[in-house]
């Protein structure tokens, strides 16, 4: 083809053709900027075609996991709400005019909830690769602030809820260090009956008030922490999903 074009050319000067040389030449000029026009737009198409697909493959993976934090949060705020009914129920007996230290014995030896939720790391490895890899960029203002927002709220509200739990972990520690309680309790018999008759009533109530405020603190605080990353969670997940 190139040598076709060459052999016009020489043809045209050689009759002296200059007119029809140049209006060829210009017209070979066009023709060469409409044919890298055409493959720079059938690049960019591939290009187009591809980020789409990327973004629709993040996208899908993103809202698998995004349903899937919304299933733990669930079981996990439902665990605490269920287990400050449980505390309520401990207080409001202990609070009676005609409890008794034995009363007291009886439900931390046997009654005290000491099994909690340990904190279940959120699904967030296909938010960090949509941020790491650039994917981010190719959402639009509003998606791309919704998912900034819930990566910081992520953050910072899953450090307070695991320093809740760490917090009452101690707290656990401490009264396991001091009575056998629970599932905990490693003797039983005529020792353990004699060890629990001498026990300090007033050091086993401040334990155990101590516990049950830690516990609930670690409830009621988790749970505001919770409800905020599933309105994060659940923003971020309509908006996907309105834009499949």
């Amino acid at each position: 083809m190139i040598k076709f074009f060459r052999k016009i050319r020489r043809n045209l000067l050689s009759e002296g053709k200059t007119g029809k040389y140049l209006k060829y030449a210009i017209g070979e000029i066009v023709l060469v900027v409409v044919g890298i026009l055409i493959a720079l737009a059938i690049n960019n198409w591939n290009e187009t075609r591809k980020t789409k697909s990327t973004l629709s493959n993040y996208t899908e993976s993103l809202i698998k996991d995004l349903k899937q934090d919304i299933i733990i949060l669930n079981e996990q705020t439902d665990f605490a709400i269920s287990d400050n009914k449980i505390l309520q129920n401990l207080i409001e007996r202990l609070s009676s005019p005609n409890v008794n230290n034995d009363s007291l014995i009886k439900i931390v030896r046997n009654e005290l909830p000491t099994d909690f939720k340990t904190f279940r790391p959120l699904n967030s490895k296909t938010l960090l690769a949509i941020q790491s890899n650039g994917i981010l960029e190719y959402y639009d203002d509003i998606t791309y602030d919704y998912l900034i927002d819930l990566q910081t709220v992520q953050t910072i509200r899953s450090d307070i809820i695991k320093i809740q739990i760490n917090n009452h972990n101690l707290q656990f520690q401490e009264m396991m260090k001091k009575y056998s309680i629970g599932e905990y309790k490693a003797l039983s018999g005529p020792l353990a009956e004699n060890a629990w008759s001498r026990i300090d009533s007033d050091d086993l109530y401040r334990s155990f008030e101590s516990y049950i405020t830690s516990r609930k603190w670690m409830n009621d605080k988790g749970n505001i922490n919770r409800e905020l990353i599933m309105a994060a969670t659940e923003k971020v997940l309509n908006r996907l999903i309105e834009m499949q």
